[in-house]
């Protein structure tokens, strides 16, 4: 099914738990995402979650969006300009991809208030050290990786890793000179195939959805409570 215009304006939208204005277009085996431009950007979090989504990208100007969850697709790649059409994202669940590459993650650098991040059951994550690399790479913003907080041991000890006296040590190197050459553009109709599949996304997986959207909103809470108290 095509995200249009018609489908955007007829699903639901409600004031969430953490009373953002959530837009759901979960569930509808959507291959491309297409024409947010028809939500007028009135919302502060959409749920793409459970389609067959391949790209992250092709959004229009959204500054009022917070939170994007787009766990359970397809995603290997994300556009390299993403952070200029999401520049207010903080929260961005990306569970269940097929993200395999870690330079497939440089684009999430332009996020610059990004703060919480989900790339669990990705295979990039079982790359050797990728945490360490997701914390030394991505913006300094980010607290919660794989709901998990990210401690300032973390952040050091990726330091001593990827970075010596300003220089990029040998193992950042490696990393960046393996994988550089795998390109990061997103061409329009990208990860749009002449036969969808049809998914069918049972109960148990609709409530894991819940789950991590429970646990953003939770670890999102926490950290507003902390601001507050400072």
């Amino acid at each position: 099914m095509k995200l249009t215009a018609d489908l955007i304006n007829n699903s639901p939208s409600f004031i969430n738990p953490i009373k953002d204005r959530e837009l759901d277009l979960s569930r509808n085996h959507i291959p491309l995402i297409e024409n947010l431009g028809a939500t007028k950007d009135l919302n502060d979090a959409i749920n793409l979650s459970s389609n067959n989504i391949r790209v992250l990208g092709n959004f229009p100007s959204l500054p009022r969006l917070r939170c994007l969850y787009i766990a359970d697709n397809r995603i290997v790649s994300i556009e390299s300009s993403l952070g200029e059409f999401l520049p207010r994202l903080e929260a961005l669940i990306l569970t269940n991809n097929e993200i395999s590459e870690l330079i497939e993650l440089e684009p999430l650098r332009g996020l610059e208030n990004l703060t919480s991040l989900s790339l669990a059951n990705n295979p990039v994550m079982r790359k050797k050290n990728a945490r360490l690399w997701c914390i030394w790479r991505l913006p300094k913003t980010l607290r919660v990786l794989d709901f998990e907080k990210v401690k300032e041991q973390e952040r050091e000890e990726a330091r001593q890793l990827f970075e010596m006296k300003g220089e990029l040590t040998e193992a950042a190197r490696a990393i960046l000179a393996i994988e550089g050459t795998k390109a990061n553009t997103f061409e329009p109709g990208e990860g749009l195939e002449e036969d969808e599949e049809e998914v069918v996304v049972d109960e148990q997986k609709k409530q894991e959805i819940e789950d991590l959207k429970a646990k953003i909103r939770s670890e999102m809470a926490q950290v507003e409570a902390i601001e507050e108290f400072i």
